[in-house]
């Protein structure tokens, strides 16, 4: 008798976790996304790229790196550019993964500035631009938050803004949103199952 009731527990434990396993399994990758992004629009966008129109799509294939930014930044921004150089240099395996770094000034990060500048961190790193109110809208979507401050009529002004790392795979779907002190080797752990 104890045997059969032992054996009976142990079919229904069997059988419940066969059936938690289908009912929280998720085949269309939704498994994978972290919380942040699962609350968050994402999306395709278009914006300029050194004058000419660049489309997320544009990348379909390849994971990317989203970050947003601006050039006049005295720290932020460019220890989140040292971060992505660090991790895409990291492995041979990242070497055409490419990075989107996003103004948050489109008034002086001018198409030059912003190659120039992104440039200087890394190769896979581009600089986009827009008017004012396609960034507004994007980071909307993204959950970035900017605004000007210190503001000055020479135009020495700072802006303030929310820094993340956004993970978007190959398809254009945001996966992982990674906060500004993430370390080169996790986000480069991050973008493996992208890869």
């Amino acid at each position: 008798m104890k045997n059969s009731l032992l054996l009976a527990a142990f079919i229904a434990f069997v059988i419940a976790l066969g059936l938690s396993i289908m009912v929280f399994q998720d085949d269309s990758g939704e498994g994978m996304k972290d919380t942040k992004a699962k609350y968050l629009q994402g999306g395709e966008f278009s914006l300029s790229n050194a004058g000419e129109t660049f489309r997320l799509s544009d990348l379909k294939g390849k994971p990317v790196i989203l970050y947003f930014g601006y050039t006049f930044c005295p720290d932020v921004c460019p220890l989140g550019l040292s971060v992505i150089r660090d991790a895409l240099d990291s492995d041979p395996v990242f070497d055409d993964v490419p990075a989107v770094f996003v103004t948050l000034d489109p008034k002086r990060d001018t198409p030059e500035r912003l190659q120039d500048y992104t440039a200087f961190f890394h190769p896979n790193i581009r600089g986009l631009t827009g008017t004012l109110e396609e960034i507004q809208t994007l980071t909307k979507r993204y959950g970035t938050y900017f605004k000007k401050a210190d503001a000055k009529p020479d135009d020495n002004y700072t802006v303030d803004h929310t820094a993340y790392f956004y993970l978007i795979d190959a398809e254009g779907e945001l996966m992982r949103v990674l906060d500004h002190d993430t370390r080169p080797e996790a986000l480069a752990e991050a973008l493996y199952p992208l890869i």
